[in-house]
């Protein structure tokens, strides 16, 4: 059912509901940040994607482009149940530590059909309209409003509050000790919160790697350049967990940074598809490295390592295959892999590995776990 029937049905009779706004409604939000620097940050200035993010959507005529130093969205008429944005490039937020993150957001698309703009996570980065929490600004055809959502699959948890400023910052921000999910647009914790969730993590996905989203969804709305953004992504606080080793020698050893890969390898898993009950105690990554690697570059002393879990690869043989590209098996545990990713479904796998020259080596694809 979508969220634009759901409030039809409603709005008549939660009159009182819909009179108010947020604590920090039309007034400039006084968060609550750490110390320091953010963990990671995007003011999307260069008007360019870095490699912080890649997109993901449910449609190509929807886009989520940055420009005039913002993440902008534009949508056709036709866009139905879209779903695109900004998704984390293999980085994401561990569970296992508390996080605070925040994004200025713009909804200023008129009309009489509906959409949202929202900032929110995604435990599945292959299909995150599939599941996530999001934390948004819109409208359902007149009705402006704030709107916050957890969709698992077919289940979904909701709530709406009408808006009038179309301009507002928004904040996430978890409590991992007591399991606690806080949303509002005033600043980070329970003393200003809009909406508190608590045993959050436990009573959905398990504590799996959470990948940011900032995206727009639409029912039939058109958003034209510069009505629907984003501005200003901030995670002040949190652990960042990478298939990437931090490499730079020069920063201490802190690895909270997201590190891009120096070669992009094309992977995948066998079995695709990995039973909790089936006989085999290994899994197999085969890394094909790009045409230009030859195979005296392979370093047969350096062990691959799979993510999530950080597995160590147990054996390890390459060679040249006839299309000239250099491939490598690895051989992997099943058992540390299902005891690292504890929710059944598609998951993202990352193998990451050196090379002779020290350049780093990565790759990535998505199992099915049942």
């Amino acid at each position: 059912m979508s969220r634009s029937l759901i409030l039809s049905m409603v709005v008549a009779v939660v009159g009182g509901h819909v009179s108010v706004g947020l604590r920090g409604l039309n007034s400039v939000a006084q968060g609550q940040t750490t110390a320091g620097t953010a963990v990671v940050q995007d003011n999307f200035d260069d008007n360019k994607m870095g490699t912080l993010w890649k997109v993901f959507g449910s449609d190509t005529t929807t886009k989520a482009t940055e420009a005039n130093k913002r993440l902008e969205f534009v949508t056709p008429a036709d866009a139905n149940e879209a779903c695109v944005g900004y998704i984390g490039n293999k980085w994401w937020i561990e569970p296992s530590q508390d996080f605070q993150m925040k994004a200025d957001l713009t909804f200023d698309a008129g009309g009489n059909t509906s959409g949202w703009v929202m900032l929110g996570f995604t435990p599945n980065p292959s299909a995150p309209a599939d599941r996530y929490v999001m934390l948004g600004i819109g409208r359902s055809r007149t009705f402006k409003n704030y709107w916050w959502e957890a969709r698992d699959g077919y289940a979904t948890n909701m709530d709406f509050i009408s808006r009038g400023a179309n301009t507002v910052t928004l904040y996430i921000s978890y409590d991992a000790w007591d399991d606690i999910l806080y949303l509002g647009d005033a600043g980070y914790g329970e003393e200003l919160a809009w909406q508190i969730v608590p045993n959050f993590m436990q009573n959905r996905w398990g504590r799996v790697p959470l990948y940011v989203i900032l995206g727009v969804t639409t029912e039939k709305l058109a958003i034209t350049s510069g009505t629907v953004t984003i501005d200003n992504f901030m995670l002040d606080k949190g652990k960042i967990g990478s298939p990437y080793p931090d490499t730079d020698p020069n920063d201490g050893g802190d690895d909270d940074t997201p590190v891009i890969t120096d070669v992009e390898a094309a992977l995948a898993v066998i079995p695709s598809t990995i039973g909790r009950k089936t006989t085999g105690t290994r899994v197999t990554a085969v890394i094909t490295l790009p045409k230009e690697i030859l195979l005296s570059n392979w370093d047969s002393t350096d062990v691959p390592i799979l993510s999530p879990g950080n597995i160590t690869a147990t054996a390890q043989a390459a060679f040249t295959w006839v299309d000239c590209s250099v491939k490598i098996l690895a051989s992997f545990s099943k058992t540390e892999l299902l005891q690292a990713v504890t929710t059944d479904g598609e998951t993202e796998l990352h193998v990451i590995g050196t090379l002779k020259d020290g350049s780093v080596y990565a790759g990535s694809c998505t199992v099915t776990i049942q």
